[in-house]
């Protein structure tokens, strides 16, 4: 089954490093226009230089859009910019966002805000934003990286899985009310993937032993195993799909 996303445009938050990394670049192998949102520190822009190498080499397009999605305001103007450069936005991946491990009574009310902030409401406004330009088109696609923490409660600490649960409940609602402009809205649900942060957890061998014992396909998941699912939902191989939490975790959720 071939899958092109030759023509469109694609916005992604978070695409410098990591998953949104492996992401941004899937979609240029894909032949979509990248628009990368990341913020503007040293090693998001370095992120940036990398991925923006790979995707020159292959012919692609991309630029670097970098601000904090927190500010609706902003937003509203990495979507502008993404339009005026390549003249329509058709995917929007909303992969932005931190965790970090802490107990109940170590998450401070400012921790708590932040979380969901990053997590839950700059997804909503970046989606927004998007959907004034998607609605004009009468289709899009919006797919949301969230967590198999929002359904075990794992992840790290409280605010991450609950605003991984609030995207699970944005999927549900977005779906609904956009179905009828041609606009799907799904997410992605991984669970331990092996990026920079999981392999700093887990230096320890014997440590990462344990952890892919509970894993039933015996490996850890790549960044790529979320990038693969993201570009099937983005085609229009998955036209009739919206709406839906697709795990992502080696059939280790409900083990």
């Amino acid at each position: 089954m071939e899958i092109t996303l030759k023509g469109l445009v694609a916005v992604v938050t978070g695409g410098s490093r990591g998953i949104g990394a492996a992401i941004s670049l899937s979609l240029a192998e894909s032949g979509a226009r990248v628009v990368i949102n990341h913020l503007p520190m040293d090693r998001d822009v370095e992120g940036f230089n990398l991925i923006r190498n790979k995707i020159e080499k292959i012919g692609g397009q991309c630029i670097s859009v970098p601000g904090d999605i927190t500010d609706s305001s902003f937003c509203n103007e990495m979507c502008r910019i993404a339009v005026e450069k390549f003249g329509r936005l058709d995917i929007l991946i909303n992969c932005a966002g931190f965790v970090v491990q802490a107990d109940c009574l170590e998450v401070s009310d400012e921790l708590w805000k932040n979380g969901i902030e990053v997590n839950l409401s700059a997804a909503f406004y970046t989606s927004r934003a998007a959907l004034k330009h998607m609605v004009d088109n009468d289709h899009g696609r919006i797919i949301y990286i969230g967590s198999s923490g929002s359904i075990t409660g794992g992840g790290g600490s409280a605010f991450y899985s609950a605003a991984k649960a609030g995207i699970n409940g944005l999927v549900r609602n977005l779906s609904k009310e956009l179905a009828p402009n041609g606009i799907t809205v799904n997410a992605v649900l991984p669970a331990l993937i092996e990026t920079d942060l999981l392999r700093d957890r887990y230096s320890d061998p014997e440590k990462r032993k344990v952890l892919v014992e509970r894993i039933p396909v015996g490996r850890l998941g790549q960044a790529e195993d979320v990038a693969n699912t993201v570009i099937f939902l983005a085609s229009d191989k998955a036209d009739f799909i919206s709406g839906q939490l697709i795990i992502v975790d080696g059939g280790s959720t409900y083990k």
